[in-house]
């Protein structure tokens, strides 16, 4: 039944309660029964009440019903009779207006889908602006603008600055570093105590994966040098094998990492197995085979460059990847001023 018919009813119960003879009685009994008749009809009402508000008015339940049931059993028959016309004739008028609302035709945003252009400096001209005759301004704004580059090739440079001159300089290169340094220990401290943990073998092989990842990540930032790098490269492989040790089927990227670590460790036999196996696990070509060549080239097997390098031909490389292997393919017999920037840094 609609909670409107309720609440009429209650209130035509309370009318009828209020003009019957119990009220004028002056029996105890008689009280009590006009009391608990009282409370059993605004305890209707009031429930019938709060099932018509909207949703959002609703809560807090108890105390929304709470609410509605004092008004209406302190204020007998005008109370229902108040909250009926309340929750009727303000609550329902928003929605009565929302029923004749007219839409309306709005132009859509117009939007500029040309990329902005974007003027990047290479490293050269970043080394030319920080060098010592250049004035201390220009020097610290290039300094920051290492905040943008890669840490491949940031992290050099700001290792070059340490033995700078200027005092300034010294402390910003060191305190970018440091930072970068401090947050990859702070995830491997974080790891390290997850290993410690009781954890299922596809968490565990997560969180060695991410320990492997790193440890790379200190090598490959090259914020560790010397013996401590070969040592931070024996941990990341041994995360890698003791992952890959778990019965949990490993994904390409774990396996090309190993590989990686292997040609960094000197193991170049592994890296390629590593490689090879990664490749049939999934791992892109564009990625794998610039590591298989790479390896040849150490064997000295120029051949087998060659067939990688032509494997490489039909695949959407990168453009220093893109200009060696226009090079090896025998595209470019006169090296371009383009590729130029490319080939000594491969």
């Amino acid at each position: 039944m609609n909670p409107i018919y309720w609440t009429w009813s209650a209130v035509a119960a309370d009318m009828g309660l209020l003009l019957s003879p119990l009220v004028s009685s002056t029996s105890l009994l008689s009280f009590w029964a006009v009391l608990i008749t009282h409370a059993l009809v605004t305890a209707v009402a009031g429930l019938a009440t709060y099932l018509m508000l909207p949703r959002r008015f609703q809560q807090p339940r108890l105390a929304v019903t709470l609410l509605m049931f004092t008004f209406a059993f302190v204020a007998p028959v005008i109370g229902a009779i108040a909250l009926l016309v309340m929750v009727r004739a303000n609550l329902r008028k928003p929605v009565e207006d929302a029923r004749f609302a007219v839409p309306l035709s709005l132009d859509l945003p117009l939007y500029d889908v040309q990329p902005e252009e974007r003027h990047r400096s290479g490293q050269g001209a970043i080394r030319s602006r920080l060098n010592e005759d250049v004035p201390s301004a220009v020097r610290m704004q290039s300094l920051l603008t290492l905040q943008a580059v890669p840490s491949k090739v940031s992290n050099p440079i700001l290792e070059e600055l340490l033995g700078d001159a200027t005092e300034d300089v010294r402390l910003v290169a060191f305190g970018m570093l440091d930072a970068e340094e401090k947050k990859i220990a702070k995830e491997i401290r974080y790891e390290s105590e997850r290993q410690h943990r009781q954890l299922s073998k596809a968490q565990r092989y997560d969180s060695l994966r991410r320990l492997a990842e790193l440890n790379w990540e200190l090598v490959y930032a090259c914020l560790i040098q010397g013996e401590l790098r070969q040592h931070i490269l024996r941990q990341a492989r041994a995360y890698v094998d003791e992952a890959l040790a778990l019965s949990v089927p490993p994904g390409s990227g774990l396996v090309f990492l190993q590989g990686r670590i292997l040609l960094e460790l000197g193991d170049a036999e592994g890296a390629e197995r590593a490689m090879l196996r990664a490749m049939d696990l999934g791992q892109p070509k564009t990625s794998a085979l610039p590591y298989l060549a790479e390896i040849a080239f150490q064997r000295r097997d120029f051949s087998q460059v060659g067939l990688f390098m032509q494997q490489l031909s039909s695949l959407n490389l990168a453009s220093r990847t893109r200009a060696v292997e226009d090079f090896w393919g025998k595209r470019d017999y006169e090296i371009n001023y383009r590729d130029r920037k490319y080939l000594p840094h491969i």
